[in-house]
């Protein structure tokens, strides 16, 4: 069998084409999924917390919960290594999973006045509901790793990134504008705005796992138990490259924790922000993944993606200092078709940076699962999958935990510098100062400390590969880049070469 036929559960032979329409059918889920996934981890989700609390600890614990969940992911390893078929049981879960966040959509309309039991519940369905996600996280993964062919991985998953995170970017900004057209609860209003959105995210992600349904199940190896769970659970870091991969991206991740929801607070309580202008924000690091995922998935395929992810590390976080060049003041412009817009400075100064971060983001995203395939081993997959993500989110979780403490320390106790920008230094500018430590000083030295691949080129083969040649040239390259994109035909491919 080639790198695109494999057996399905009953033994039969898929070939290219059986491979090539299931990943198509997960690229279509996908779009469905990323309407509930906007919800439950963009604006919506933080803005209903941040208007139920005023403790940053409060704000920064759903996001902690969600964290800490991903250490089912080892149990569930557990069970559906002995299963035969996965697909059931994966679809199972996923429904009461999605179907759970209709408690958030409803409960804070139906108590608008007691607050305290409403976030009770909001974060006990939250939290369940990650349980069941997290439960079904290996499956699916295992699953896709058996499907995707190897010599496409990076590629596909560049595909998938630009192409279900385009729905991102509708459902963001139709979040954003639903919440602002309603009343805000702080401000005499209800949570009619926070129902609607919260509804249709559930809805459409009930849909995501109906069309993923549809996607054809290779075989995978049953694991045979030979040894106790401790062993099982430490053998996957036995491999230093996995151990150091998980270790790196474990640490962006408690990064990413200490300044991702606190963001949003900021902007919101410091500058006004409103929904929309959130929204936007959240779009416009969308939209970085949507146009240049799949060229990031090429180039994670062409220069190794342990050489791709330091280079990006370092970027991104040289991105984030933008914060501390910001301006309290409000700028006014015109737009074709819109006319006058106004909105703080630092949102349009942010909308160009999150872009800029966004699509360096989506090339870690792209990295890590790549590796994560490449590194984990067919028999025992299952559990270097649970292993790797389970350790993410321990290490995880303090980050936002240990936001929220910053945020109620300096919101306590302010302190009196002017930064360059005219803002006052306050408790994000510390996160931002972790952040941009943690991704210089830490994850770059981490991920160096993995072994090249044979396919790997080394940093400095990287430089002096880049040339400065006809511009015409290189966009015609990209376009063929994109133009192929869909393409998983291997005698195709095969085709066009001899032509």
């Amino acid at each position: 069998m080639n790198d695109f036929e494999r057996l399905d559960t009953e033994g039969k032979l898929m070939s290219h084409k059986d491979v090539s329409r299931g990943l198509k059918i997960s690229v279509l889920a996908g779009f469905f999924g990323m309407w509930w996934f906007a919800v439950a981890f963009g604006v919506p989700c933080t803005m209903l917390i941040e208007s139920l609390t005023e403790s940053g600890v409060v704000i920064g614990l759903i996001v902690t919960l969600q964290q800490l969940a991903l250490l089912v992911q080892i149990p569930s390893a557990l069970v559906f290594e002995h299963l035969k078929k996965r697909k059931k049981l994966w679809c199972m879960l996923a429904y009461v999973h999605r179907i759970l966040w209709f408690i958030p959509a409803f409960i804070p309309l139906l108590l608008p006045k007691s607050d305290s039991v409403v976030i009770t519940i909001v974060f006990a369905s939250i939290t369940l509901s990650a349980v069941f996600a997290q439960f079904c996280g290996p499956i699916w993964q295992n699953w896709m790793a058996d499907l995707i062919p190897k010599s496409i991985s990076g590629r596909y998953w560049g595909l998938r990134q630009s192409t279900v995170t385009i729905s991102f970017l509708f459902s963001t900004y139709l979040a954003g504008y639903i919440l602002d057209i309603f009343p805000k609860p702080d401000a005499g209003g209800s949570y009619l705005g926070f129902s609607i959105v919260f509804t249709y995210a559930a809805l459409l992600g009930i849909i995501d796992i109906w069309i993923h349904s549809h996607v054809p199940e290779p075989a995978h190896g049953l694991y045979i138990v030979h040894k106790n769970l401790l062993k099982r659970i430490m053998e996957p870091l036995k491999n230093k490259d996995f151990l150091w991969m998980t270790l790196t991206f474990a640490m962006w991740n408690l990064a990413l924790g200490l300044t991702g929801s606190f963001g949003l607070v900021y902007l919101k309580r410091n500058f006004n922000a409103s929904y929309t202008h959130l929204a936007l924000l959240a779009m416009s690091s969308t939209l970085g993944p949507v146009l240049f995922g799949i060229l990031n998935g090429f180039i994670v395929d062409k220069i190794g993606a342990r050489i791709f992810a330091s280079m990006i590390f370092f970027l991104n976080a040289l991105v984030s200092l933008v914060w501390f060049f910001a301006s309290p003041a409000n700028i006014s412009f015109q737009m074709p078709l819109i006319g006058s817009v106004s909105m703080p400075q630092i949102v349009a100064l942010l909308l160009v940076a999150n872009f800029v971060s966004g699509t360096l983001c989506g090339g870690l995203v792209i990295s890590q699962f790549h590796m994560l395939n490449l590194m984990s081993p067919k028999n025992g997959r299952g559990m270097a999958i649970a292993v790797h993500w389970s350790i993410i989110g321990l290490m995880a979780a303090s980050g936002p935990l240990f936001g929220g403490m910053i945020m109620d320390y300096f919101t306590d106790n302010p302190v009196d510098i002017i930064l360059p920008g005219g803002t006052v230094f306050s408790y994000f500018h510390v996160m931002i100062t972790m952040y941009f430590i943690i991704c210089t000083c830490i994850c770059i030295p981490f991920m160096l400390k993995v072994k090249a691949k044979a396919d790997d080129m080394a940093l400095n083969q990287v430089f002096q590969s880049v040339r400065v040649g006809n511009p015409l040239r290189a966009v015609t390259t990209v376009l063929n880049i994109y133009q192929t994109a869909f393409d998983f035909n291997p005698q195709k491919k095969e085709e066009k070469k001899q032509e």
